[in-house]
C-alpha cells in the first residue's frame, strides 16, 4: 500500500501540480480561469497532504507491529 501511495504522489499528483503551477505563472485569460486553476492546485495539494498523513500513520502502525 505504501508503494502505491508513493507512486500516486510522485507520478500522478506532482506532475499535475507542476502543470497547474506553470499555467498559473504563464498567465491566464481571465480571473475566473485563474481562480479555477488555483482551486485545482489547492485541491491536489490537500490530497497530497492527506496521503502524506496516511503514510505516516501506516508507518507508525507498521512500526508497532514489529
Amino acid at each position: 500500500m505504501i508503494e502505491v501511495i508513493q507512486h500516486i504522489m510522485k507520478k500522478i499528483i506532482q506532475p499535475k501540480m507542476e502543470d497547474l503551477k506553470q499555467n498559473i505563472i504563464s498567465g491566464v485569460d481571465s480571473y475566473e480561469k485563474y481562480q479555477y486553476l488555483v482551486g485545482r492546485y489547492r485541491s491536489l495539494n490537500d490530497l497530497q497532504q492527506d496521503l502524506r498523513d496516511l503514510l505516516k500513520k501506516q508507518e507508525m502502525f507498521d512500526d508497532d507491529d514489529k
